[in-house]
């Protein structure tokens, strides 16, 4: 385990401390699983994103918008003057 300073502004501080007092546990345990929490979502998008750019075709997204609204007159709502 590693063991670092963090600086943060005090009033951040302030709540964190009072959020981990709620939930029954220590500021260093509650801040710890914040950043797990955090690094958890961030590696699952860049995992997800990579995965769905393996699969995408190069130039099928401008083929695609090519052909969008074709036949398909704008909405009221999407004219501009």
């Amino acid at each position: 385990m590693s063991s670092f300073p963090l600086r943060i502004p005090d009033d951040l501080k302030a709540e964190a401390a009072r959020l981990a007092d709620r939930a029954g546990v220590s500021l260093n345990q509650y801040v710890a699983t914040a950043l797990a929490s955090r690094v958890g979502a961030q590696v699952e998008a860049e995992r997800y994103f990579a995965a769905r750019g393996a699969r995408a075709v190069p130039g099928r997204a401008k083929e695609i918008l090519a052909r969008s609204g074709q036949g398909n007159a704008p909405r009221d709502d999407d004219r501009m003057e």
